[in-house]
């Protein structure tokens, strides 16, 4: 977990919340600038080769982003180790779970399954 301790965490912070910044306004950016569009369109965006990796860059870059700022705040305000342990598990493990239900989801998707 050095990764994630002082300078790097604040700079990985930073870079996280770039990344979302930037797929954010592509987003917005295709939502406001191009035709009206469908379900079918969006799914078949959504589903495409490079769709598909930007949204599972977007929530590695969110779960990452939101674990480094939780992770923070609980060391900062929980000063019990009996209580501080679980609980960042507890994070880590819901935080995980999101992670791999959108691969699942895409990767289903992608390969025509849902």
């Amino acid at each position: 977990m050095r990764l994630f301790l002082g300078q790097r965490a604040w700079v990985l912070q930073r870079v996280t919340a770039l990344v979302l910044l930037i797929l954010l306004a592509l987003g917005a950016a295709t939502l406001l600038t191009g035709p009206s569009r469908s379900y079918e369109s969006w799914h078949a965006l959504a589903t495409s080769t490079h769709g598909a990796v930007l949204i599972v860059v977007f929530f590695a870059a969110l779960c990452l982003h939101g674990w480094i700022g939780v992770r923070d705040i609980v060391l900062d305000y929980i000063h019990a180790p009996a209580l501080r342990l679980p609980l960042l598990a507890l994070i880590a493990v819901i935080l995980f779970a999101i992670f791999i239900r959108v691969v699942l989801t895409m990767a289903a998707h992608f390969a025509g399954g849902a």
